[in-house]
Order: C-alpha cells, then structure tokens, then sequence
C-alpha cells in the first residue's frame, strides 16, 4: 500500500479578522431604523456592526473542513499566516483580536488539534504595524544577549529569509493572542517578513512565501520620490529587501496599518477604500496623506513642507494606482500592472535575498501571496531563475464589492513534504452572489503532484464539511455585497 501523502504546511493569507466585510468575522445586520449600541451616534446607526466574540460560520466551515484533511496524517501541519491576518486599517485593535481568538479556538482549542506547535508568520500591508513591535521586540531581544562592552548594532528591516534564522519574538501580539486561549499555551509564533523560504534538504525545491504587497508600485511610494528627488541615490542594480522596507515602512505602516485609527485624517478612511471611484474623495485623501506625513514628520528626514506640492502630485497618482489596480479592477484575475510589478519584485529583490541568504538559486521555485483577494495558479518564465517560477495566489476572504466579482476568492495552499503545492479553493464569487463549489484548482506544472491528485481524489465539494463551507459562504456573500453598497452610499 502505497504511503498515505502528508500535508506539511497550510498557507492562509488575506483573512482580515475584524473587518465587517471580511466573512471570517460574524456581523450584526440591523434593521431600519434600529440603533446599534456602540455604532449609534451623531451620524446615526449603521446597519451592520462586527461581533466579533461570536465565530463566523464560514470560519467553523473551513476550520472542519481542514481538520478531515489533518486527521487522517501522523502528525497536524504547519500553519503559515501570509498577512492581513488582522486588519488593523479598517478595525479597532480589541475586534480584530477578538475574532481572532475565534480562530484559535477552532484551530488549537479542539481534538485532534488542527496545526502543528509552531506557527510561521508574515505581517501583511494591513497588519505592517505588528512587524514594528515585532522587530522591535527581536532588536531588544538581541541587545540583552551582547556582552557589556560589544558594540551595538543597527536595528534590521527585514528578517532572513529561512526558518533557522528567525528570532523568538517575546510579547508578540500573534503568540499572546494564541496562548492565552485553551490549546494555545505551547504554541510558539516566529514572525517572518516579508520573506520567508522553505526548502527541500537537497536544496533543489524552494518555496518563497510572502504577503506581497510590494508587488504594488504605491507600497514603494517613498523609494519612488527618493528616486524623483534625489536621482543621485539610486542604485543601480535595484533595491535590496532590507532597503526596500527600510525606506518605506513608515508609508506602509501609516497608511496601511493605522490610518484608519488616525483621528482626523483617518476619521472617513473605510469610506475612500470603499468607494474609489470617487476622484474628489482620492484628491482629498491624496492632499491629507501629505499634510499628516509633513505635519506628523512620518518618513524619511528629507519630507519637508517646500516639497508638499510634488508630493502631492505624486501621491494623488500613486493613491489612484489603488483604483486602477488590483483593488479596483475586481473584474481581472491579475492587472497588467500588478503582473509587471510582480515580475519585478521576483527579479530584483527576492532573487537578490535568495542568492545572498542560500547561495544559489534551486532548479524549482516557487512564489505564495496574497494580497490581490483574486486565487490563481501560474507559471513565468523570469530572468535569474533557470525554469519557470511556479507561483500560487491565496485569494482572500473579504468581499470588497457591491456587485459578485468572479475573481475574487479564498485558497489555501497546502504543501506536502517534497514542498509539492496544491490550491484548496474553498470559495470564489459566482454570478448571482452566490459561490462556486470547494474545488483543488489546476497545477500550474501538469507533471506528478501526488499532494494534488490526492485531495483531487478525496474531496467532494457537494457533501460534507465541503459542501457545508460552500453554503455558508453562499449565505454570506450576498450580505457582504449589501454592507458595502451600503459603505459606498455613505462615501457619495
């Protein structure tokens, strides 16, 4: 008998615990007319609020769904969070935890548990402020190991790129959150970022995991003004990861991780995201974004008020990139501009980080991101890499439209010991509102993939724990297209 293939690692990304359009966190509807409690103020009552102490059914789905699959090997699978794990953008800090928990509970506080001890994480654009704490906490970690009198190093950016070089993070957010729930207490989380590469012991298969985010031109915005202000600073040969993150993480972190818990310049922020095709409300947010990162002197030294106006110019086209984007084009699979930017992010600082952290390049790599909140399964020839990268999205699980956009969707990549890669697709918008059915998508390489044609061979999307995510998350959809009608009439 043939033996029994193992899962090894699970990568969810995109799960944006506490955001109301997020069907990983459970929402109150009110009727017309009814106040809301906490939501009800001088503006009036919202019709949807978050409760977040109570689990989303569309979480409980997924989470059985994975445990039937966790079940049947020796030992649970590794779990790896690729970012925007909680959403600290559009939510206060005290939800989006609490409906994490929700999570925790469903993954570690039941028998058989679902993931291995160790948990791997990756902060994404919309919880970028928890590698702050993070690497601040590993800096502080570092300090006290030095002997007195060894002098002190320069605070890092970035982490290394394998699991081995990965510091303890004590106090983290994640870890905390983790521990004090029932089955959590040994769980230990090591924060990675942006990067994190797993690999076979021959070195020949590598899997890069990242959240992804700098595929995106606007999450490089201060490297981009660098450029246009000071051209004499530019590297020649591109920038490395740590120069990349070291040059924008104030942006990234202000714009993307608190702006929404920002007072004034934050105030109307979930209305901007919802509605993007507003030019005023872009020009205004364009004008705020510079005001605030001059007045609070966020960024680099050099960001003085005289520059406000090319400033200006040049983040009122960068924030229209959001529009134009991955974030306003729900209609494409992968924008032009998103594939270019990938390319580059591949070509440049990833492929620099692999040679300068392993040496040498494997004869199979492979790229997992989020992000995009659109699955899908690709390969690209890229230059520095001697075969085709093989490179899986994870979807996400936020419904950010009115309208069913058909590429939108939630996977989670799961890999096997031989880092073999296969996309569990447990929900993508159909037309209707409704969702299609749980499906293994489509290798990007048709030769062997046993981890592939296993879950191909086992799951069967119209019975069970399968069918049970697909109708939960078919309820689901169609509310979450009404909350945000609902966010985009209150923006106009």
């Amino acid at each position: 008998m043939a033996p029994v293939t193992q899962i090894r690692f699970v990568v969810l990304s995109d799960l944006h615990f506490g955001a109301e359009n997020s069907l990983m966190t459970s929402v109150v509807e009110h009727p017309p007319g009814a106040a809301s409690g906490a939501a009800a103020g001088a503006a009036g009552p919202e019709p949807y609020e978050p409760a977040p102490t109570t689990p989303s059914p569309v979480l409980t789905a997924v989470t059985d769904a994975l445990r039937t699959l966790a079940a049947r090997q020796d030992d649970p699978p590794t779990l790896i969070l690729a970012g925007d794990v909680l959403d600290l953008a559009l939510s206060s800090d005290a939800v989006a935890a609490t409906a994490f928990e929700g999570f925790v509970d469903a993954a570690f506080g039941q028998t058989p548990r679902l993931f291995a001890d160790t948990v791997y994480y990756l902060p994404g654009n919309h919880d970028h402020h928890l590698w702050e704490s993070a690497r601040e906490a590993q800096y502080i970690g570092y300090i006290e190991e030095l002997a007195p009198g060894v002098p002190i190093g320069e605070p890092w950016h970035v982490t290394g790129l394998l699991p081995t070089s990965l510091r303890p993070t004590k106090g983290g957010l994640m870890q905390t959150l983790i521990r004090r729930r029932p089955g959590g207490q040994d769980v230990t989380v090591l924060v990675a970022y942006p990067n994190l590469a797993l690999v076979t012991p021959d070195g020949r298969r590598c899997r890069v995991v990242s959240h992804g985010h700098f595929s995106e031109p606007i999450y490089s915005l201060m490297s981009q003004m660098r450029n246009l202000l000071f051209p004499g600073q530019r590297d020649p040969e591109g920038l490395s990861i740590a120069g990349l993150e070291a040059e924008n993480f104030a942006w990234i972190d202000f714009f993307w991780s608190t702006l929404g818990r920002s007072g004034e310049v934050g105030s109307d922020i979930g209305l901007v995201y919802a509605d993007l095709s507003s030019a005023a409300d872009l020009d205004e947010l364009s004008s705020n974004l510079v005001h605030s990162l001059v007045a609070r002197n966020h960024g680099p030294h050099w960001l003085r008020p005289v520059e406000s106006a090319i400033m200006t110019a040049i983040t009122r086209r960068e924030v229209n990139h959001v529009a134009r984007s991955e974030r306003g084009t729900p209609g494409e699979t992968l924008s032009a501009k998103s594939q270019s930017g990938l390319r580059v992010y591949l070509e440049g600082p990833v492929l620099r980080q692999i040679v300068q952290d392993m040496g040498n390049v494997g004869d199979d790599v492979g790229f997992i991101f989020g992000h995009t909140h659109k699955p899908f399964v690709f390969e690209r020839q890229l230059a520095g890499y001697p075969k085709p990268v093989r490179i899986s999205n994870t979807g996400g699980w936020v419904v950010d439209t009115s309208a069913p956009a058909l590429s939108q969707g939630a996977v989670a990549v799961l890999l096997d010991d031989e880092l073999n890669c296969a996309s569990l697709q447990f929900y993508r918008q159909a037309t209707g509102g409704g969702t299609d059915p749980v499906q293994v998508l489509a290798p990007a390489d048709p030769g062997d993939n046993p981890l592939h044609d296993m879950l191909a061979a086992e799951i069967d999307p119209g019975a069970g724990v399968w069918r049970a995510v697909s109708e939960e998350a078919a309820r689901l959809i169609p509310q979450r297209h009404q909350l945000q009608a609902e966010l985009v009439r209150q923006s106009q």
